[in-house]
């Protein structure tokens, strides 16, 4: 098989074409003009190698295809995960999974509970995020509630949206001595129709 990127097009060539000074000028020619062809293929190849895709794609990208709860403010792998995601979020829209892997792409953790898991009313749920490195305030949580409206089934309802914090403490040691005399009373229990 040839390789096009670096070849020399006078390899292919009878000798007696191969040898002409013009021949090999238009082959150089030709080959660096097929080179730079390449090197643009390259730089198409969007979908394959979202990895590598520039931020700035990224955000053209997520507007070509309506990503749902798409910011420009989000960090850059959170933007490529729902761009990478986009057709399996309108796939599942309307259901607890969309609900859920919206709040894992943008969070990392969490998940969310529907009312049987927690007693509460039919139709409704309720969102458990992880601060996971993200500041966490009101705007945030006001953005999320937009968010969640925009992939979850339209008779659900959001009851509440709690995040897991983790909190770094030191050790307390503590120490208490007994100074005196300790006296336990028990009052006999209150029967009905008896007022206090």
């Amino acid at each position: 098989m040839i390789e096009l990127k670096g070849s020399r097009f006078t390899r292919i060539l009878p000798n007696n074409l191969a040898g002409q000074t013009r021949t090999q000028a238009l082959a150089y020619a030709v080959g660096r003009q097929v080179d730079k062809l390449l090197a643009m293929a390259d730089r198409m190849v969007i979908w394959a190698d979202l990895d590598r895709v520039p931020e700035q794609l990224l955000d053209y990208l997520a507007a070509e295809l309506r990503t749902p709860a798409y910011s420009a403010d989000y960090p850059v792998e959170t933007k490529r995960t729902l761009v990478r995601q986009s057709l399996l979020f309108y796939a599942a829209m309307g259901t607890p999974g969309a609900v859920d892997q919206l709040i894992q792409a943008i969070f990392s953790t969490g998940q969310m509970e529907e009312w049987c898991e927690y007693g509460g009313e039919p139709h409704h749920f309720r969102a458990t995020i992880g601060a996971g490195g993200i500041t966490i305030g009101p705007e945030s949580l006001e953005e999320l509630r937009r968010v969640l409206a925009s992939v979850k089934r339209l008779s659900s309802w959001l009851d509440s949206i709690a995040t897991i914090t983790p909190v770094e403490s030191r050790p307390v040691r503590a120490a208490s001595a007994l100074c005196g005399t300790i006296s336990r009373t028990t009052l006999p229990p209150i029967e009905e129709g008896q007022h206090a």
